[in-house]
């Protein structure tokens, strides 16, 4: 263990026992159990409200969290003489979950719908507090990502030279973008403006990052950590980025899609309109606007090989994803 750690560690009441390395952090094994030490890059206003919906998880036993430990003098962050502020938090025994794994997957979906569940009106805020923990209106966040989409193609038009990555976009873009325009002008007709403004009403509270590196399994519980993106908006999209990360894994196996979703339902029924909501998420190209927009904000003289194999990939699914969304979802 590094001079840095060891003296953060002594800010704490804990027995330590033995430290490795693991997720670009500290793990410490203690006699209170295992934590893990890692540096906090975080906002320190919004923490206690990250802790605030940890507690409600833990007295609901919904699942196991990475509670931060407050050290001596009753602080959640530490700071030694290097001035780097660090977070010692409980973390989880258990293996990450398995995306290949059916029982994984529907045990996460399982656990995802009693989050949901529990985490409404945790915080009770209002006025600027309450802006500041509130997620983007997904209308916004289309337009601004069909707009960065036509600006890369326009871009790549200009240029005289183009790799394997801009010439497979130039040649796909028009057809991508109008997949973007009809996933807005749905959004825009369906009922998600309802959707949204419950959400924030009533405060509806999302992880943020619901993926399978953030959860574990265990015999005795399953456990979420990394809470650090949560927010107040449409909980579906929490299922819609965990849905997609595992779909692009599966080639949008929509057997398995059924399976996860009814898993989901087993502890909180969706709406009509969030299944809409959910469908519409699913079919915007956001793995190609990611693509996109990672090319245009860095250096497009040297384009990493893998940028082209994954539009290649996502390309090759189109027509999989699309049949999923149909049979599953019932878009159209």
């Amino acid at each position: 263990m590094n001079e840095k750690a060891l003296q953060i560690l002594e800010q704490y009441d804990i027995r330590l026992l033995r430290s490795f390395g693991g997720r670009g952090a500290v793990m410490v094994e203690t006699e209170q159990g295992l934590k893990i030490l890692k540096e906090f890059a975080g906002s320190r206003t919004k923490l206690p409200f990250e802790q605030l919906l940890l507690a409600r998880m833990e007295e609901k036993r919904v699942c196991g969290v990475d509670r931060a430990v407050a050290n001596l003098e009753g602080a959640l962050v530490s700071v030694g003489d290097y001035e780097t502020p660090y977070l010692l938090k409980n973390w989880p025994s258990g293996k990450e979950c398995d995306p290949r794994s059916e029982e994984d997957l529907l045990k996460s979906m399982r656990v995802l719908a009693r989050i949901h569940r529990e985490a409404r009106d945790v915080w009770q805020v209002s006025g600027e507090e309450k802006k500041r923990l509130t997620g983007t209106d997904r209308r916004m966040e289309f337009d601004r990502h069909n707009r960065e989409l036509k600006r890369v193609r326009n871009f790549i038009r200009e240029k005289h030279r183009k790799g394997d990555f801009e010439r497979l976009y130039l040649k796909y873009a028009e057809g991508l973008m109008e997949e973007g325009q009809f996933a807005l002008n749905r959004l825009e007709q369906s009922g998600y403006a309802e959707l949204y403004g419950n959400a924030c009403r009533e405060e509806h509270i999302c992880h943020g990052e619901y993926i399978h590196h953030n959860i574990f399994i265990s015999r005795q519980e399953t456990s979420v950590v990394n809470f650090q993106r949560c927010e107040i908006n449409v909980q579906v999209n929490d299922i819609c980025l965990f849905l997609r990360k595992i779909m692009e894994k599966q080639n949008w196996n929509e057997a398995l899609a059924g399976k996860m979703l009814a898993a989901y339902e087993q502890e909180r029924a969706l709406s009509e309109e969030e299944r809409v909501y959910l469908g519409i998420c699913l079919y915007y190209p956001e793995k190609v606007w990611k693509l996109a927009h990672h090319y245009y904000h860095t250096n497009k003289a040297w384009i990493p090989e893998k940028s082209a194999e994954k539009l290649e990939v996502f390309l090759e699914q189109e027509e999989r994803r699309k049949k999923m969304l149909r049979n599953t979802l019932r878009l159209h």
